[in-house]
This record gives C-alpha cells, sequence and structure tokens, in this order.
C-alpha cells in the first residue's frame, strides 16, 4: 500500500496565510497579531504597551499607524489572490489622523474596495477597542503581479 502524496495547498489557507504574515518583521518588531481573516478582510491588532515607538501623548506613533494600516490593506488582498499571482509595490497610502491611538489595545480593520487584474484599493479603520474610537481612516493602493512561470 503506498502512503498518499501531502496536499499541496493547506486544509484551511487562511489559518496559512495568517501563520506567515506572523513571521514577517513588522510583525514582530511591532508585536502586531493576526486577529481574523476572511475574503478581502483582514483585522490585526498591536496592545500599546508592546509598542516600542510611541507619539504625542503616549499614543502609537503617527509613522506606525499608517505602517498598520498598509499591512492590514496587504494582509487583506492576500485573501483574494489567486495561485498564479502576488502581491506586488503599494502605490499610495492615505492616513487621515482623527484621534491619537491611545487605547489599551488597537485594530486595524481592512476592507477590499476593489479588485482589479492589475491593481487593488483597501479601505482601513484603525481604532481603539476600549472606547470604539476611530483613531485614523487609511486608504491603501496596491499592485498585483502575475508570478513568473517556472
Amino acid at each position: 500500500m503506498t502512503s498518499s502524496p501531502e496536499p499541496r495547498w493547506p486544509a484551511d489557507p487562511i489559518e496559512a496565510v495568517a501563520a506567515h504574515w506572523q513571521r514577517e518583521p513588522f510583525f514582530a518588531l511591532f508585536n502586531v497579531a493576526v486577529e481574523a481573516l476572511d475574503e478581502g478582510y483582514a483585522r490585526i491588532g498591536v496592545d500599546r504597551d508592546d509598542m516600542p515607538l510611541r507619539g504625542v501623548r503616549d499614543s502609537i506613533n503617527g509613522g506606525v499607524v499608517g505602517s498598520l494600516g498598509e499591512a492590514a490593506a496587504r494582509l487583506c488582498l492576500t485573501t483574494q489572490l489567486a495561485a498564479e499571482e502576488r502581491l506586488g509595490a503599494t502605490h499610495e497610502v492615505s492616513v487621515s489622523y482623527l484621534t491619537s491611538a491611545r487605547g489599551e489595545h488597537t485594530t486595524a480593520e481592512a476592507r477590499l474596495l476593489r479588485r482589479g487584474r492589475r491593481i487593488a484599493v483597501a479601505d482601513v479603520e484603525l481604532r481603539d477597542t476600549t472606547d470604539g474610537a476611530i483613531n485614523a481612516k487609511i486608504r491603501v493602493s496596491m499592485g498585483i503581479e502575475r508570478a513568473e512561470a517556472s
């Protein structure tokens, strides 16, 4: 009797995507956790006490806020890529800072607004989970590339 080969794709592709992103340097450096993933949706979170960079009034640094938004958007797009596609460059990140992110736990929740053949756009809300306040609205445009044939 021969053993069956290992499956090419994991039983839970969303779980595999989350595990991959947890190993990314940005996620490790800033203690970012993947909290939720679905088709065209991603939520990441960070505890302020674990954040090494601080901004005004002991909030999360503004540059980190933009980077959290971009990371959530790129993770969100990853859930929509076909096997022959990969993430391309980020084309634009627009951040509207509304309030300082000073809550104990902050999330960046991304939803895919549009996905074309070569460009995708995501909308991200960064909010404190303590009081539900929206700290920033972030819009991210990203490229989609075809993986080269081997």
